[in-house]
Parts: C-alpha cells; structure tokens; sequence
C-alpha cells in the first residue's frame, strides 16, 4: 500500500512538474474573487478606463434589485474563461460560487448576455428575446436590462389575498419555520465560510506553484534539488484536487497538511539549489498582482494608488500602457481584501 502510494505521488508529481516546465502560470479568474463578496464586476480589459464607472451602474442597479428582494449578481468579463460559450462560463461560474437565489447576468462585449438563475432557463431565454436585449449594444445597459428581465419576481408579490394566506400559513407553522428559517441561515453562513476558506487555499497554492514553477525552469537546478520540487508539486497537485472536492470549511482546512508540505519541501529545494532560505511570508518574491503570475520583476504603480508594487513583466506591461492592474482580491469575513491577507488555518493547538 505504501509502495504504491508513493508511486501515485511521484507520477501527481512529475505531471504537475511537466505543466509548470512547459507552460506559463495562468492567473486565476477575478470575476470569482468579486463575485464571491460583491454583486459587481467590470473587468479592466474589457472596458478600459470606463471599467470602475461601470462597475458602479452596475451595483447600483444590484443593490436596487436585492433592495427589491431580486438579488443578482452582475458582470462584464473580457469573455468565457476556461468555457467554450458564455453560456457554460456563466453556469460553471454559478455552481462555482455556490449561487442558488441569486440571478447571474455576464456579458463581454461583442458577444451575448447570459443570464442564470432560479428561473428556468427556457423562461429567461424568452424574457431576454421579448426585450430584445442582444440589440442593446453598450454593455452595461445590456447587463442592467437583463437583470430586470431574468430577476425573479419578489416574494411579496401576488396581491393582498396572497400575502393574508401566507401569514397565515407561517403564523400556523410557527416554530418550525423559524427552526428551518434559521437551518438555512446557517447553511448559508457555511457556504460562505467554505467560499472564503477556499479562497485563501487557491491563492497560497498559486503562491507554491509560482516559486516551484520558476525553479523549476531554472537551467542550472542541481540533481539534488529535483526530488524535493518533484515532492512539493505531488503535494501540490493533491491539494488541488482535493480542493475542487471540498464542500465544506473543514474539507478545506483537513488539506493543509498537504500545503504545508509542499512549502516545506520547497524550501527544501530552493536551498540546494543555492537560493536564500525562503521567507516566511509564501507570497515574498511574487508578483504582487497576483502570485499565480510567477516572480517580480519590476515595479508599477497599481491602480488602489498605494505606490510602486513588485510586479511580473506582463503586468508592468499593462501598466506602461496606461492600463493599471488590479490586485487579486479575496473574499474574508464578508468583504473583499488583498490576497496577501490569506492566512493557514489554525491547528487545534494553536485555537484559543
């Protein structure tokens, strides 16, 4: 059994090792990021410097519409990442982020509106045809009008002699309502743990994967380093694909081991290899955008405006080109922060 669990963790390891060597890091999705605490986003590339006036409408008409009891969740992207249709980005999204009441609308510009949600989507395609939403060329006018279409209508709604019936009927359920009311609250608050939780797993392992995928790279990496970054990538594919599997915040939690491993080893191979000894913060020495990037290179001023930040080339690039980045954000105790916030969960001993 040992034999071949080593086995299974040295070919996870030289699989992971192929990737990283023969491809560049691909940064994680930033709609996730937003969505996961907020109920807009603009991305940037997609709209230039028009973008934070956008994402503004947009969340004004959110906050309208969840003031309404129509909650939504709106986004311009630059198109379907990782999807072949907007169609299947925007349900892979959803189920992504958990969203089971809200209404999902994304565009990208020169291509269509989708829209999921609690209605079905046969009724939402109709709605979006009868408003005939495609012709509406600017984006954001596009999404806003979507979102009043595909938005299911508030509970309230039906008239007096329905609201007299519903009362009744709670009024009649009494405790047991409230015990269901607040069990679903609290699968809520849950889903929100596991959301940030996960959030905080996905950027330290993009941190673990930039380092070991420079060093890996490196033409002049000695023998003796090799079966430690071999180590730290098997650990490293493990924990993503446990990661995709967690469901809860403990899922996510019971995978630190792996994560710790996989630095550990890191350091491992990073000292054989002549490197100075790694400093405890994973994310030191990446690219202060979003470590998935890889290793700084330069600096450039970010658009929160807080100065000169270390930065990979591409992003240095996109900011000579009057195109400031943004940097990756997380979602934690219900608001969005930098990802250098991202923290390794508590051991039992280290718990008050």
């Amino acid at each position: 059994m040992a034999v071949r669990r080593r086995a299974a963790l040295r070919l996870l390891a030289a699989t992971a090792l192929a990737l990283v060597a023969a491809a560049p890091a691909v940064a994680a999705d930033p709609v996730r990021e937003a969505l996961a605490t907020g109920d807009a986003y603009v991305s940037p590339r997609a709209l230039g410097p028009a973008a934070p006036a956008a994402e503004a409408q947009l969340a004004a008409t959110a906050a309208e519409l969840r003031r309404a009891r129509r909650p939504v969740k709106l986004a311009i992207v630059v198109g379907p990442v990782g999807a072949p249709s907007m169609r299947v980005y925007a349900i892979r999204l959803s189920a992504a982020l958990g969203f089971d009441e809200e209404t999902l609308v994304v565009t990208a510009p020169g291509r269509p509106v989708t829209a999921v949600g609690p209605r079905p989507p046969a009724q939402i395609t109709r709605r979006l045809r009868a408003g005939r939403v495609g012709q509406i060329a600017n984006p954001v006018e596009r999404v806003v009008r979507a979102a009043e279409l595909a938005a299911p209508p508030a509970p309230e709604e039906g008239g007096g002699t329905r609201e007299v019936v519903i009362l009744l009927a709670l009024a009649g359920l009494g405790g047991v309502w409230a015990i269901a009311w607040g069990t679903r609250r609290e699968a809520r608050r849950e889903r929100e743990r596991m959301l940030e939780a996960r959030a905080a797993m996905r950027v330290r392992l993009d941190a673990l994967r930039g380092h070991a995928t420079a060093l890996a790279r490196r033409d002049d990496l000695p023998a003796g380093a090799r079966a430690p970054l071999e180590h730290a990538l098997g650990a490293y594919a493990q924990a993503v694909a446990g990661l995709q599997q967690a469901r809860s915040q403990a899922d996510v939690a019971a995978l630190e081991p792996l994560v710790r491993d996989g630095l550990r080893e890191l350091a491992r191979a990073r000292g054989r290899a002549g490197d100075a000894p790694a400093d405890e913060d994973p994310f030191a020495g990446l690219c202060g955008v979003d470590p998935g990037h890889g290793p700084a290179t330069a600096e450039a001023d970010l658009d929160d405006g807080l100065g000169a930040t270390p930065v990979c080339a591409a992003c240095r690039e996109a900011a000579d080109r009057g195109e400031p980045p943004r940097r990756r954000m997380i979602p934690s105790s219900g608001r969005p922060v930098p990802f250098t916030e991202a923290v390794a969960p508590a051991s039992p001993r280290e718990r008050p």
